[in-house]
């Protein structure tokens, strides 16, 4: 497998990082993950826009998050990719020395990676889960798409232990965002999701917007508000967007069925319509070398 290491597709096997890279001694870095159908990027402008914001949140100077299209595009290319997920992160870069504050101006390390993944005609119902709930114990600087992520984890390692796939994190019994993924409900075929600039903020998910726009395409009504712990226990049904699955139903929250134990009526209807979305704006690759 080649990699995106520096500006340069190296071999993974001759891939070097040093180890003072600030990335490995202190997570300090970002990242980004996008989805590609036929060489198509989903979402790729919103992803560009969050990798830009969480650079500039974190303070990291050095690289463009504009030249993630292109990158991406050699990246595919050099692996004879064409459905694939694409990762993406930038370090602060690596020190002379380990210090919590950097003494000198670094240059980032920019590294990304290519992995195959299902065509779109293998993604033909939403994915059906287990998740549990869970007060957040994670920082509050959730919509930056830090590689610090050992309370998400935690988290998921909790999900596991309970038999389930995520966990849909609370603060004071307000719903927030999963573990990986962004959250909506589903009550008397109103689909709602928390918003994203609440205090704290959550992560401002690509395929939360893409949801959000199936919705409308559909005729869902949907709205951007608060929603409660014991609205989420009550919900007709609960969702989860991320890049990988676009959309999947929670079918069991805490050891409960969530309505009949499956992907509701409103969920298949937003998931063929997200699915669709991507069908018609997918080029293919060949034709666009």
């Amino acid at each position: 497998m080649l990699i995106h290491l520096n500006g340069s597709l190296v071999d993974e096997a001759d891939a070097r990082i040093s180890v003072l890279d600030r990335g490995f001694l202190f997570g300090d870095g970002v990242y980004e993950l996008v989805r590609f159908f036929a060489g198509h990027g989903v979402g790729m402008d919103a992803h560009v826009a969050r990798l830009a914001k969480s650079l500039a949140l974190a303070r990291i100077e050095g690289f463009d998050a504009g030249d993630v299209p292109t990158l991406c595009a050699e990246l595919l290319a050099a692996n004879a990719l064409e459905d694939a997920v694409v990762y993406l992160q930038v370090t602060r870069g690596a020190g002379q020395t380990r210090a919590h504050v950097p003494q000198e101006r670094l240059r980032p390390t920019v590294m990304a990676m290519a992995s195959a993944a299902e065509p779109l005609s293998a993604l033909v119902a939403p994915q059906e889960i287990a998740a549990i709930t869970a007060e957040d114990l994670r920082w509050r600087r959730c919509e930056i798409k830090t590689l610090s992520l050992m309370g998400n984890i935690l988290h998921l390692l909790d999900a596991s232990d309970a038999g389930a796939q995520e966990a849909i994190l609370h603060r004071g019994g307000i719903v927030g965002e999963g573990a990986y993924s962004n959250v909506a409900i589903v009550s008397g075929g109103v689909l709602a999701t928390p918003p994203v600039d609440a205090d704290p903020p959550i992560l401002h998910g690509t395929a939360r917007i893409d949801l959000l726009d199936a919705a409308r395409d559909a005729g869902v009504r949907a709205e951007v508000r608060a929603i409660t712990l014991d609205e989420l226990h009550r919900a007709d049904e609960i969702l989860i967007t991320s890049s990988r699955r676009l959309a999947s139903s929670v079918v069991k929250l805490d050891g409960r069925p969530v309505g009949c134990g499956h992907a509701g009526p409103v969920a298949r209807t937003l998931f063929a319509a997200m699915r669709e979305a991507i069908a018609q704006r997918r080029v293919p690759a060949s034709a666009a070398r």
